[in-house]
């Protein structure tokens, strides 16, 4: 029994010194991470200090990118509408350059013919100097028997058959004279056309390019942050196939506005018309709840839009949206009682004066 417990004892102690050099090399290692946890904080702290210095750094070079991207997209779209029009002035004066030629053309043989007849006319008119030649010979004032009469009337009549001019030239000069003329006239109704149609065509790519830069700035500010654009389904021709409309909502990718959803295709309609207003007023609009589709925050985008920045227009906006017609001049209400249609007008700013004044 001694010495179990001896041997017991015995291996106690050995177990005890086991687990104190354990301990002391635990001990080490817990120094040795504590140590390195240290230096790993330091190098945190170094790193955040770092990051906060280079912060307003990253920040300005990001506002600097938005601003030189912003830059980038518009002349990148002034580009696209300068190369337009230029292809259909290059177009407009390759046609009227052709035009031209065949004119000039025409013109040119026309005043070739009338030279030539004019000198078949100078043939064929008579020789005054023979005339007179003839007239002043002194023979024909002298007496002469019936048979010297008679021999000088033959010959008289023989030279008169000679300088017999063709009268059948003047109504042909006439006649080219006249086609001359038709072709100065059309010359000139094509050269007023062309100038027509060149006004025309520089008046329509001037506010084309105005609508497509308003709708853009008015779309993104609907949209808080969208993009849109207009184009032309030939740009050779604009008056032929008309435009498309296109649209990239927020966090989406550019499509047609015919595959919109009901609420994207309202704001984009929306930014087509404030574009248009901005080109060219009009005094009324009448708009049938075009809120219907819009979530609150697009009905309240549209509603002070339409408040503040068309107050040189009358809007008439049916809407059941309280955030769209609280912000009206005058309230219109429509509603029924005893099978009777009532209407009722009201105010709104007079109940906000007698709030402020309870």
């Amino acid at each position: 029994m001694m010495k179990k417990l001896k041997k017991g004892i015995e291996e106690s102690k050995k177990e005890k010194d086991r687990v104190v050099d354990e301990k002391e090399k635990l001990h080490l290692s817990h120094k040795e991470i504590e140590q390195k946890a240290f230096t790993v904080q330091d190098n945190y702290n170094k790193t955040q200090e770092l990051i906060d210095q280079h912060r307003d750094v990253l920040d300005k070079a990001k506002s600097d990118y938005e601003k030189l991207k912003k830059t980038v997209d518009e002349l990148r779209a002034s580009e696209v509408d300068v190369d337009y029009k230029l292809q259909d002035m290059k177009k407009l004066y390759k046609e009227l350059e052709m035009k031209g030629k065949g004119y000039k053309r025409k013109l040119d043989e026309l005043q070739v013919a009338l030279v030539k007849h004019m000198e078949q006319i100078q043939k064929d008119l008579v020789d005054p100097e023979k005339l007179q030649a003839t007239l002043a010979d002194k023979t024909l004032t002298e007496d002469c028997g019936l048979k010297r009469a008679l021999e000088m009337v033959a010959l008289i009549e023989a030279q008169l058959k000679e300088m017999n001019p063709n009268l059948d030239s003047i109504s042909e000069y006439r006649r080219k004279v006249s086609v001359y003329n038709e072709r100065v006239q059309d010359l000139n109704m094509v050269t007023q056309e062309r100038d027509d149609v060149k006004k025309q065509m520089d008046e329509f790519m001037a506010g084309f390019h105005t609508i497509s830069l308003k709708l853009k700035e008015m779309y993104q500010m609907i949209t808080l942050g969208g993009d849109a654009e207009l184009e032309l389904v030939d740009s050779l021709d604009p008056f032929s196939e008309g435009v498309v409309f296109s649209v990239r909502p927020p966090k989406k990718s550019w499509k047609n506005i015919a595959n919109l959803s009901g609420g994207e295709k309202t704001l984009s309609s929306l930014a087509l018309v404030f574009a248009l207003h901005h080109y060219k007023p009009t005094p009324l609009y009448v708009m049938d709840e075009i809120d219907a589709a819009l979530d609150f925050k697009n009905v309240s985008i549209v509603g002070h839009y339409v408040k503040d920045r068309t107050k040189d227009a009358q809007f008439i906006i049916i809407s059941l949206r309280n955030n769209m017609f609280e912000l009206a001049d005058r309230l219109v209400g429509i509603y029924k009682t005893d099978n009777c249609t009532k209407s009722i007008t009201i105010n709104p700013g007079s109940f906000v004066v007698c709030e402020k004044a309870a």
